[in-house]
């Protein structure tokens, strides 16, 4: 049942070997590969929690900046508005603005 005339057979004396040893090889380099590539995800899903996490803080630290300022603000604008409104009312900057030592000195 072989088809291959008697000369045929000696030049490809292994050729069933010789396929199972590049199927074996293929086999072996596409695992290679596929370690190598889950390395990598790895290595970026790190790179990826560590580059959320230093966001989540730097957002964090820039909300509470403008949380604060922007209640300094708010409490400025109010007393601003209140000395205006209520005549009987001074801020205690006002004192140093219009230069007047004296009151530091008492």
């Amino acid at each position: 049942m072989n088809y291959l005339p008697s000369e045929e057979k000696h030049a490809f004396p292994d050729s069933n070997f010789s396929l199972q040893q590049i199927c074996s090889r293929l086999a072996l380099q596409i695992c290679k590969l596929s370690s190598n590539w889950s390395r990598q995800v790895c290595k970026c899903e790190t790179s990826l929690q560590q580059v959320n996490a230093s966001l989540e803080v730097t957002i964090g630290r820039t909300c509470s900046e403008f949380a604060a300022r922007l209640h300094c603000k708010l409490i400025a604008n109010y007393s601003k508005n209140r000395v205006r409104t209520q005549p009987g009312i001074h801020l205690a900057t006002s004192r140093f603005r219009s230069g007047d030592a004296n009151h530091l000195a008492s």
